[in-house]
């Protein structure tokens, strides 16, 4: 996805998206961080400013001033908003009757394309 110039939205949150960023944060492509959380007062971590000056990383959050830690009902609504802004998907893991299944049952009704799923 990097390499194709793709621009990338994800909350970022887990250690493996963490690492995906970094991986992302050495290309050239548009990459959107949307923490499940307020960003107001959110600090740029260090390995994120140059992209961000570059001009090719947005933070974009639903919240305004609550919730300031993660919660698994902001966990829920950032990706809501993630995938109403989203062309594809790609989901690395879906456990059976699992909240990512939901998810993906929601982007399947309102017709979002699932990659490698077509």
């Amino acid at each position: 996805m990097r390499d194709a110039g793709v621009t990338v939205i994800s909350g970022f949150h887990s250690p493996i998206e963490k690492d995906c960023l970094r991986i992302l944060l050495r290309g050239k492509q548009p990459i959107i961080v949307c923490p499940a959380r307020a960003i107001e007062g959110m600090r740029i971590p260090p390995e994120c400013r140059a992209a961000c000056e570059a001009g090719r990383l947005l933070f974009l959050s639903p919240f305004t001033e609550q919730p300031r830690r993660v919660t698994q009902g902001s966990a829920l609504r950032r990706n809501e908003v993630v995938a109403a802004l989203a062309d594809e998907v790609f989901i690395a893991h879906i456990t059976l009757g699992g909240r990512t299944r939901l998810m993906a049952e929601m982007l399947r009704r309102w017709g979002v394309r699932s990659i490698p799923n077509g």
